[in-house]
């Protein structure tokens, strides 16, 4: 990655995080202690090739760090030219209140997406103090692309989505009323139902910013285009009545009842 970033690397904001270790049976361990954090960020000057990284989160709360420690931990990192600014994935109103109190938080990365609303009762405290909210799964796993039907094209030895609840016949059966007017208000438009998804968080917040995954040049060139799309009040109507009081992301539902 840090190869095929050289060439324009003072054009793109570069993230990455720290904060969980993986043991020996690939079990995940939240570690969010300063020496933990150290060593991730050590390791991915390393490997990446660059003297600082853009945006450096802590992956997820650790219950046995309390977030002023965490920020005390970033606020070093900066003074040491490491990091230049810090978010958190994942977090809680009250941690990042308390995190930010310490050290300046830029970001908070949180499940954003037209089937996964219930993040928007921390919009309130993200405008108050200035905190961006980076949204990831914009396309809840694939499933707002229309590309994905169900989970027998993903190999269950190696991707996660192949055991996602969203996938089975009871999840695209909850989906489908909203994702048959994705693919309606698209056609309508000639754009791809992804583009359509993406442009909706996009008009959410002009503090908002979507990073939708893929594998795939052309995905990505799809998804840049998403950027030119200005959703008009009738869309956006529609799609907030069918969204706005549902939860359509069956894998976040189960996300948060595991208390992820």
């Amino acid at each position: 990655m840090g190869r095929a970033v050289r060439p324009f690397r003072d054009k793109i904001v570069l993230a990455t995080k720290g904060g969980i270790r993986l043991t020996g049976t690939h079990t995940v361990v939240l570690d969010a202690t300063e020496q933990s954090l150290r060593a991730s960020l050590e390791g991915s000057l390393k490997r990446l090739h660059v003297d600082c990284i853009d945006l450096y989160y802590q992956h997820k709360q650790d219950p046995k760090v309390e977030p002023e420690a965490v920020a005390s931990c970033m606020q070093t990192f900066m003074q040491e030219g490491k990091i230049r600014h810090w978010g958190i994935s994942n977090a809680s109103a009250d941690y990042i209140r308390r995190a930010d109190a310490v050290c300046k938080v830029t970001a908070v990365q949180m499940r954003y997406s037209l089937m996964a609303r219930w993040h928007e009762a921390l919009f309130p405290l993200l405008e108050e103090r200035n905190i961006g909210l980076v949204a990831f799964s914009p396309l809840a796993n694939g499933i707002l692309s229309s590309e994905v039907r169900n989970a027998d094209q993903y190999d269950s030895s190696l991707d996660f989505r192949s055991w996602m609840p969203q996938y089975t016949e009871e999840g695209r059966e909850r989906n489908r009323a909203l994702t048959e007017l994705l693919e309606e208000l698209a056609a309508q438009r000639k754009v791809t139902p992804a583009q359509m998804a993406l442009a909706w968080v996009l008009a959410r917040k002009p503090w908002i910013v979507p990073i939708p995954g893929t594998g795939k040049l052309s995905r990505i060139r799809e998804n840049a285009r998403a950027a030119d799309i200005q959703l008009s009040p009738g869309e956006l109507e529609a799609l907030d009545r069918i969204t706005k009081d549902q939860t359509y992301d069956v894998f976040g539902s189960w996300e948060r009842s595991a208390g992820q």
